[in-house]
């Protein structure tokens, strides 16, 4: 005789009597797991309608057992609180797994994550659709046309970021809080899509968390006890919203130059990979050979990409490079192993077109000069591009010279500068001292030196030397011409200028006098 083990998914969702008032289930023994009946009970002290639900179906399924000739029987080790109070870590899933396996007997589940373990495990499994999928997702009534991104959570409400006017603009889409009913049902409705739908990639799988990509959206959704509630972020694919032209070609003609190191600053943080796969497509058509990589794994790209080789995405670079190539594309990067790969890249000669998300300039600076120091950043990155969701915003050129940085004196010492230039001029400078990189504001350092002439002027006027003048002004010294060489008073004025500015003084005397 055939022996069934569900779990709560099939109890709750009431799968388990529908296949039995339908016949797909008869002549076979029923193994209720008693983790099953104290999580439902435990559910339903709580006042949580979940846990009624489930052992309200365990009351019919009593009831229409004899008419399809099956037998009933509970099993299983009881969970302690501690298994209960941790239940959605995955405790009783695996309690409940256990009295399959002992048993001999097929797991049904509705729960996607719970069928995986249990094939990973070995057990028999029969996974149940909870429902028959609509055909729209439940969360699709809050996509508005100009949604880029929506954010649910459990007990807060649903809110946007849209696109108005090239911007995005956060907006609250509903006065009613999200619950975790609904939370469940996208849930469920992911899941679904990552089992039957052969348009999905399924980015991160894990019990606490869910990272799904169908081309369309980019679907996160995270749990307890990873998270404190559940919640899920849907972002669209921005070349839904907006022209290609505004986003792709700007990278494309850039990149179609000579091979470059380009660094796309993401400052929306926009779903970054349909616009890789585009580039890609767009540098093949001209003529140029180019890859996708990147830690996720895929089967659906348009573009060849290559996912981590033995968990090890810099092998699986040394094996893209071991074949005739112009761009490696990285779709997004996360951390400082993946710049580390975007400077391997460029030594070996290959472009790269590099995404990474970042609000601000200067932090994705900070983030490459952990990896690349001034002396080699011109080598490894030609352009900096920032996007919006709305398309490229601007395009930062890179290069280097030698000579002491803005605002400081030639005698604080000659240096490599590596010059941020937006249209020819310098917004940023990087450059070492005393052996750490260093990253200047160039509009910064200008006012700066503007205050700072301002109150070496005003300290002038006040210091009763009749002909000193200002002569120049760095961040570090100043230079003042005097005529004569009173003692006190030029030791007085210095003193003021240092307590001031804290930056040297050297005082010159005027020609002729």
């Amino acid at each position: 005789m055939e022996k069934i083990v569900p779990d709560t998914s099939v109890l709750i969702n009431g799968a388990l009597s529908r296949l039995i008032e339908a016949s797909e289930i008869e002549d076979c023994e029923l193994i209720i797991p008693l983790a099953v009946i104290d999580e439902l009970q435990a559910q339903a002290s709580k006042g949580k309608d979940i846990g009624l639900k489930g052992l309200e179906e365990i009351r019919r399924i009593r009831e229409i057992a004899g008419e399809k000739n099956i037998r009933i029987r509970f099993s299983g080790e009881r969970p302690s609180l501690d298994d209960i109070r941790l239940a959605r870590s995955g405790r009783i899933d695996a309690l409940i797994r256990d009295v399959a396996r002992a048993e001999g007997g097929a797991l049904y589940t509705s729960d996607y994550v719970q069928a995986l373990v249990a094939e990973a495990e070995g057990i028999p499994v029969k996974y149940i659709e909870p429902y028959r999928r609509p055909e729209e997702p439940a969360y699709k009534k809050y996509l508005g046309p100009d949604v880029v991104s929506l954010y649910l959570r459990d007990g807060m409400r649903p809110r946007a970021d849209v696109l108005r006017d090239g911007r995005l603009e956060t907006m609250i889409l509903d006065d009613e809080p999200c619950n975790e009913n609904l939370l469940n049902e996208i849930l469920e409705e992911v899941m679904a899509v990552a089992r039957v739908r052969e348009r999905a990639d399924v980015i991160m799988l894990r019990p606490e968390a869910v990272i799904l990509e169908t081309g369309d959206y980019r679907i996160r959704i995270v749990k307890p006890p990873l998270s404190d509630r559940m919640e899920a972020v849907i972002q669209k694919n921005i070349l839904d919203l907006v022209s290609e032209d505004a986003v792709i070609e700007p990278i494309v003609v850039e990149g179609s130059l000579r091979p470059r190191g380009i660094l796309v600053l993401n400052l929306d943080g926009v779903y970054s990979f349909p616009i890789a796969e585009k580039i890609a497509e767009k540098l093949r058509e001209r003529g140029l050979e180019a890859r996708i990589i990147g830690r996720a794994r895929r089967i659906n790209a348009s573009a060849p990409y290559y996912g981590p080789l033995d968990g090890d995405l810099e092998k699986a670079l040394h094996l893209a490079l071991s074949s005739p190539l112009d761009y490696i594309i990285i779709d997004e990067v996360a951390d400082s192993r993946d710049l580390k790969l975007v400077k391997d890249a460029r030594l070996a000669g290959i472009g790269v077109i590099a995404f990474k998300r970042s609000k601000l300039i200067n932090a994705a600076l900070a983030s490459l000069l952990e990896v690349v120091g001034p002396a080699i950043m011109p080598q490894v990155i030609d352009e900096m591009v920032l996007m919006r969701c709305s398309g490229i915003l601007e395009i930062l050129s890179v290069s280097a010279s030698i000579r002491a940085p803005s605002g400081l004196s030639p005698e604080s010492g000659i240096r490599h500068v590596v010059d941020i230039s937006r249209a020819g001029e310098k917004i940023y400078e990087i450059y070492e001292f005393d052996g750490r990189p260093i990253i200047s504001d160039v509009r910064e350092v200008r006012e700066r030196l503007k205050k700072a002439e301002k109150i070496v002027e005003e300290i002038l006027r006040g210091s009763g030397l009749k002909g000193a003048e200002l002569e120049a002004l760095w961040l570090d010294k100043a230079v003042i011409r005097v005529a004569g060489r009173k003692r006190r008073e030029l030791m007085r004025l210095r003193r003021r200028i240092v307590e001031e500015l804290g930056i040297a003084v050297e005082f010159r005397a005027h020609l002729g006098r």
